[in-house]
């Protein structure tokens, strides 16, 4: 088992910040709150380090602590009250979209990634551990403690959901023209 000093820790913070920080973004879906996270994880694999028994690599070790910390933030009061503002904030700052045919392009791209982000939590994740960070489902199962047939199930489910989702809105934009 290795310790980890302050030089050590400056390259592991450096070589897995950015994946830490993406990972956490998608959990939870706010920049400032997933650099937060990102930070916490890393103060406390600084100090219990040595429960790290090296039984899988590092970066799995740490996105597991970071999963762990997004499920955390977000069943936590502080995260129902940044939802609540937010979307508070959108509605009084909302502006008319614009009919210029490259904004439209851009949001037809955002589309299937904000319906992603529209899946409760537990389909959210396997859609993005599967096709964003490319695990296979052993490892998505490895990663949050559950099976590979809860994981293929919940999978399946999400792709369902999605594909409702996608049709829906492409109903919903032939309904105005």
């Amino acid at each position: 088992m290795e310790q980890y000093d302050a030089q050590n820790m400056k390259e592991i913070m450096h070589t897995y910040g950015d994946y830490m920080l993406r990972l956490s973004y998608l959990y939870v879906k706010d920049w400032v709150t997933a650099e937060d996270i990102v930070q916490d994880v890393f103060i406390k694999f600084f100090e219990t380090q040595h429960q790290f028994e090296e039984r899988a690599t590092l970066k799995t070790y740490l996105a597991k602590i970071t999963i762990n910390r997004c499920h955390d933030y977000l069943r936590s009061w502080k995260s129902r009250r940044q939802l609540i503002s937010n979307y508070l904030l959108k509605q009084i700052h909302a502006e008319k979209p614009s009919i210029d045919s490259e904004m439209l392009q851009r949001l037809e791209k955002l589309d299937i990634a904000k319906n992603v982000l529209q899946l409760s939590v537990k389909y959210r994740e396997v859609i993005i551990l599967f096709y964003y960070e490319e695990l296979t489902t052993a490892a998505i199962g490895e990663l949050l403690n559950l099976s590979e047939n809860t994981i293929k199930t919940r999978l399946r489910r999400a792709r369902e959901m999605l594909k409702l989702r996608l049709v829906e809105a492409e109903w919903e934009v032939l309904r105005h023209e």
